[in-house]
Formats: structure tokens, sequence, C-alpha cells
């Protein structure tokens, strides 16, 4: 605390007079209070709670989420030939999923906006990248002939992918693809998939 001579002094350097009590700030401003060390023996979770990968790619980095188009077949125009395909893995590819809703808009004469009424939920847009890779100088022939075995498929195609599959997708139809080459890359085929997802639909016969 300050101490008499103190209040002496800045009452005569501030001509403060003695009706006015001085107070030391000290005492109006409580101690900060003082953090407590860490103790020793606290019990901290070191468990390892990451995601595991599927397996290591042929580079011997992990996978942690691939797609997997399963084996189908279909008839042909042609009578008696039938085609198949797959089932055709890939590692090295990014999905984009989209998703609009049905909406029927009514305009109303003399009011602003519109009248929306909720129909439902459109079909899911999937568009998927990936790369089929070959040996140094060796073009990926046989990758990229059963890739275009599976896109000339007429039919849905059923897939087995943790993302699509955790969004309720388990089947696709391709709309459409491409096919792209890259200047400097013989080794490798990048492609293009533009999906739209499919439901399959049941159909009880009665009266048979």
């Amino acid at each position: 605390m300050a101490g008499q001579n103190d209040i002496n002094n800045l009452r005569s350097a501030f001509a403060i007079p003695d009706s006015v009590v001085i107070v030391a700030a000290r005492t109006l401003v409580p101690p900060k209070p003082t953090i407590a060390t860490a103790q020793p023996g606290y019990n901290i979770d070191q468990t390892d709670s990451r995601d595991q990968a599927l397996y290591a790619s042929a580079l011997g980095t992990p996978v942690y989420s691939d797609i997997t188009f399963q084996s189908g077949s279909y008839s042909t125009n042609t009578p008696g030939v039938n085609k198949s395909f797959g089932p055709l893995t890939y590692q090295a590819v990014l999905i984009t999923v989209s998703q609009a809703k049905k909406i029927i808009k009514t305009e109303i004469q003399g009011r602003d906006g519109t009248v929306k009424e909720y129909i439902g939920m459109d079909d899911y847009q999937v568009a998927i990248n990936g790369i089929l890779t070959g040996a140094n100088g060796h073009y990926p022939i046989e990758d990229v002939t059963a890739l275009k075995a599976m896109l000339d498929a007429p039919i849905a195609i059923e897939v087995a992918c943790t993302f699509l599959n955790s969004l309720g997708i388990h089947s696709l139809v391709v709309d459409s693809y491409t096919l792209e080459q890259k200047e400097g890359g013989y080794s490798y085929q990048t492609f293009s998939l533009s999906c739209i997802s499919d439901i399959p639909q049941e159909l009880n016969l009665l009266n048979i």
C-alpha cells in the first residue's frame, strides 16, 4: 500500500483537497488467479481412432475409398448373343454428387413471387473422374477395353462404394462419358463419367 508521504505528495502535486479520500489502487484490483500447472499422471487417450485403409495401392500408398462396378450382362439385338462386363474396381477416382428437388412453381396474378408445391427429390447426378495407369511406356489397352465394355451396357450398373452407398446410391446409369488424351501421358488414360442414380422397381403381378 502507498505510504502517507506518497499520498501527501500526490495531493500537493495535483492540488487535491483533504475532503477527497485517496485509496491505493492496489486495494481495488483483485489479484490475478494463478493458473494451475499441469500435473503428471493425467490419462490422455492415445488410441489411434483414424479410419483404417482398405488396402495398399500398386505404389504402396493407402487406399481409403474406391469404387467397384459390379458385373452384369445384357442381351444384344442379335438373337442369342449376350454380352457381359466387370467387375471393375478403380482406386484413383474423385466423385461428385449433386441432387435437385422437384418443385412446381405456380404464378398467381397480383401476388409477388410464386407458390411452391414440393413434389420430391430428383435423381442424383454423379460425376466420376478417374485414371487408368499402365506400366511405363505401355498404354493400358486392356483396362480401357474393359471400361468401354461396361460403358456400352444399356442397363443400370450396381456399384459398391462407401461414399455413394452412404448416400443411398447403389445403382448408376451412365449418361455420357469422356476419354481424353493427355500430351506426354501415353502410359495412362483419364476418364470422366456422367451418371444418374437408379432405383430398381419391383412389379407385383396379380391374378396370374
